[in-house]
């Protein structure tokens, strides 16, 4: 459960109740005066509660009631003994989950609070001598506590209620249609969920359970030992006669209890009851002597002469013909896998205990589970010389069974196991690998475009897809091996490797397998994968830590663009400090430790300054130099790239209003690189014209730089945003241009100045022919176009000349000028400009 509030909350309610320190010292000078012996108040407090049947229920046995006595008396003298602090919150907050989970409803709960306010006066009266002043500041300092205590408690009341809820949600999807008795409880056996088919075997509507303890509905003496066998780890399961409060019938039932699986650890234990109703049953078994054929049961017994009689069902269900076989032919028909199984109940009943299994019967037309019950009965000198039974088909049973188990512990889609089993097979797989001395490998797997795949194609072949993976996931792996799907496009394998077997090896065989193309109908699909490793190599090394290293390293691959990587600490490094870098960069905006530097671009014929670039710089006194590479990626995760835009174009117009007033003519557009989310961002436009105009410069003068990509993530909202900042005054240019997979036709609806040549062409175009094709076709498009060009980069004298050449406009690079502070920047290129 979660923290009911924190302390900062609770010293705010403590204010709003005006709880001052002169309160708390009324209410310690209160305390003493009372002397502390609570013991007379307490027992007239608890003598009033047990009056009312409500409360009486709540209390079993007079060891209970004066653990208590004693509770409350410790309770009631902290109440004014204080401090009212963290600890005090802590305290309470329990008290009133405690009150909570045992069932005292909020109005009896208040109640209480009244019966010790009404109790507690003459004695407030009493400890003050009945001075009217000390009285008053005494029990207005009371009333206080005892409201901000009522408050406290109600909050637990609250957050105990949504944490039903939460539960009551999920176990609904899960049990609700099972044909079963289906009830789900604490461990104390407080009822949390029950379905119909309870209301229909016991007569219990499930929305008048919930919340309450089971002794309170039917006699539970028969439950508890399973229970407690249960809470242990095993899977309980057992035939017994349960007598509701309302009926003096009993219904006799067979009864499966067991744990279910904590999704989060220090979650509150779970127990799953499934009745299964046994009436129709024993009234048939009562009936047995006379029936010849009932639905789905039949009757046998052998004397043992070798043969066995057999009624016609229990011959169906055998799966043999003829009202009397041989012996040795009705065991050919059991399963092989529980032969032994039913040999060593039958030989325990020939000693003389019952006779009860469950198996499967292989029979033409399929194999059925078989439920047999019987009774051998014995001679004088303790020879077996009779047994006589019944063989029930329990198909159906099993099937619901393992519907309820695949509901519980495997995914519904993929039929792999869930995350919570999955980490218990991984466990199991680990443990196999230590015991046989062997490495083993947890992989954490994600796939690359599945979200691509299912936004374009829908739901239904992206579920095809996911459980296409799930098969090759299993196809890869050995029998000992698990695999489970964590949820999402997102899966985890363990495989032990064989002690030839390289990591590596086995890490492309599965990426191979995962990462080939699916196809689904006419669709042949590339999904990729990237594929986290984490190596185990003794008992240290736990699943926990494992899936925790090997997930990083599957981020890490995917940052590569796919593929697989082993984890190494330099992961965990890197992830810290991206961790760090998004926890400073929010305050790093907004304390000013970030700073604007500029890098002038220059018209490529006559050298002079026709712009400049503003680039954003960080040196963090504990991270050092971090690079945009770094901390921008992390601040369009984390929603912080508008408002770090935002700020880069308030830095840049505050350095345009500084020309100004020194007289620069013409003045240099300051170039300020925009988001994609920025420029899908509607009021993006207006807010920009804002940040302009307050500054006092022209909008004529900022010329917004945006990817290709991001132009081609939402075109048409995208084309919307760019139409409305040139109608604002603002220029466009594409940055980075020929990297992305914009169209000619798409490029020309844009309302764009420039093109901006992406370095990685203008650095490699001296030496490779490729590159220099691009630089000239972009030249030559964005002319044909009317715009001009500029390219990035250049630092080199011959890449100039090359550029010049080629007959484009503008150049910016270390050949030109690296990034400087706007001071530098001013002093450098600006002195020709001032009029």
């Amino acid at each position: 459960m979660k923290s009911i509030q924190s302390v900062r909350e609770f010293e705010r309610r403590k204010a709003f109740l005006s709880l001052t320190p002169e309160d708390e010292a009324a209410l310690r000078k209160l305390h003493d005066a009372m002397g502390g012996d609570m013991t007379a108040f307490v027992d007239a407090l608890y003598e009033h509660l047990l009056s009312f049947s409500e409360t009486r229920a709540l209390i079993k046995g007079d060891d209970m009631l004066a653990q208590l006595k004693k509770t409350q008396a410790v309770y009631f003298g902290k109440l004014t003994a204080g401090p009212y602090d963290a600890d005090y919150l802590e305290d309470r907050s329990k008290v009133g989950l405690a009150h909570a989970r045992v069932g005292l409803s909020p109005g009896w709960y208040l109640g209480a609070y009244s019966q010790y306010l009404s109790g507690l006066l003459p004695l407030v009266v009493e400890s003050t001598g009945g001075r009217q002043p000390e009285f008053i500041d005494a029990f207005r300092a009371l009333i206080k506590v005892v409201f901000l205590d009522i408050g406290v408690a109600l909050d637990a009341y609250i957050a105990h209620r949504d944490d039903l809820i939460a539960d009551l949600r999920d176990y609904g999807a899960a049990f609700a249609h099972l044909p079963y008795g289906t009830l789900v409880t604490t461990d104390d056996l407080k009822v949390v969920f029950a379905n119909q088919a309870f209301e229909k075997l016991f007569g219990f509507a499930p929305q008048s359970v919930r919340g309450t303890l089971l002794h309170n509905l039917m006699n539970i003496k028969a439950l508890e030992k399973l229970t407690r066998r249960a809470l242990k780890g095993a899977m309980v399961k057992e035939s017994i006669e349960l007598l509701p409060v309302h009926s003096s019938l009993g219904v006799q039932v067979s009864v499966t209890v067991h744990c279910l699986p904590s999704q989060l650890p220090g979650d509150e234990v779970r127990l799953l009851f499934v009745f299964e109703d046994l009436r129709e049953q024993t009234k048939l078994l009562r009936d047995l002597l006379d029936a010849q054929s009932v639905a789905r049961i039949g009757t046998w017994q052998t004397y043992f002469d070798g043969s066995m009689s057999l009624t016609p069902q229990a011959a169906r269900i055998m799966g043999v013909r003829g009202e009397t076989v041989t012996f040795e032919k009705i065991l050919t028909q059991i399963h092989p896998t529980d032969f032994e199984r039913v040999m060593t109940r039958w030989e325990a009943a020939s000693r003389g205990g019952p006779l009860h299994a469950e198996f499967r019967v292989q029979r033409t037309n399929g194999i059925v589970w078989v439920e047999a019950r019987g009774k051998i009965v014995r001679d004088e000198a303790d020879n077996p010389v009779h047994a006589y039974g019944t063989v029930l088909d329990i198909t159906e049973r099993k099937a619901a069974e393992k519907a309820m188990e695949q509901l519980a512990f495997y995914d519904t889609l993929t039929r792999l196991p869930n995350r919570a089993h999955g980490v218990v097979l991984a466990k199991n797989a680990l443990e196999r690998a230590h015991q046989k001395g062997r490495r083993a490998v947890v992989m954490f797997i994600d796939l690359d475009r599945f979200k691509d795949i299912n936004d374009s194609q829908g739901h239904t072949v992206g579920d095809h897809v996911l459980v296409e993976v799930a098969r090759r996931c299993e196809a890869v792996l050995d029998e000992h091996d698990a695999a489970a799907r964590m949820g999402g496009d997102e899966f985890m394998c363990v495989h032990l490797l064989d002690e030839a077997e390289s990591v590596s090896a086995f890490a492309e065989r599965l990426h191979g397998v995962i990462a080939g193309p699916i196809n689904v109908g006419h669709l042949s699909l590339d999904v990729g994968a990237s594929i986290g490793i984490a190596l185990y190599q003794s008992r240290a090394d736990s699943i926990d830590l494992l899936l925790q290293n090997a997930d990083i390293a599957m981020y890490a691959s995917k940052a590569r663009g796919g593929g697989w990587l082993q984890y190494t600490g330099e992961m965990r490094d890197e992830i810290h400090r991206r961790t760090s870098i998004g926890n400073k960069l929010g305050h790093a905006i907004t304390s000013s430790h970030l700073k604007l530097h500029f890098q002038a671009k220059v018209d490529i014929e006559t050298g002079a300054l026709v712009g400049v670039e503003a680039l954003t710089r960080w040196d963090d006194a504990e991270l050092g130099s971090v690079s945009p590479s770094e901390f921008i990626p992390i601040a369009e995760s984390r929603g912080l790239i508008s408002q770090l835009g935002d700020w880069a174009l308030t830095e840049a117009c505050a350095l345009l209003a500084q020309w100004q007033a020194r007289g620069v003519s013409p003045m240099p557009p300051i170039a300020v690189n925009v988001a994609p989310s920025q420029i899908a961002d509607e009021d993006f436009p207006q807010r920009a014209l804002r940040t302009v105009l307050r500054c006092g410069v022209q909008p004529q003068w900022i010329e917004f730089e945006i990817t290709e990509s991001a132009l081609m993530q939402d075109p048409d909202k995208a084309r919307n945003v760019a139409l409305r900042l040139t109608r604002a005054g603002f220029s466009l240019s594409i940055d980075d241009f020929g990297t992305g997979y914009s169209s000619l036709a798409r490029l020309r609806s844009f309302p764009v100045s420039k093109l901006k040549v992406d370095m990685s062409f203008v650095r490699d175009m001296i030496e490779n022919e490729d590159s220099l094709a691009i630089v000239n076709a972009v030249i030559s498009m964005a002319k044909a176009l009317h715009m001009q060009t500029v390219a990035e980069g250049v630092e080199t004298a011959q890449q100039l000349q090359i550029l010049g050449g080629l007959q484009c406009d503008q150049a910016q690079g270390y050949y030109v000028g690296k990034p400087m502070s706007g001071d530098d920047i001013t002093a450098r290129w600006l002195p020709a400009l001032v009029a």
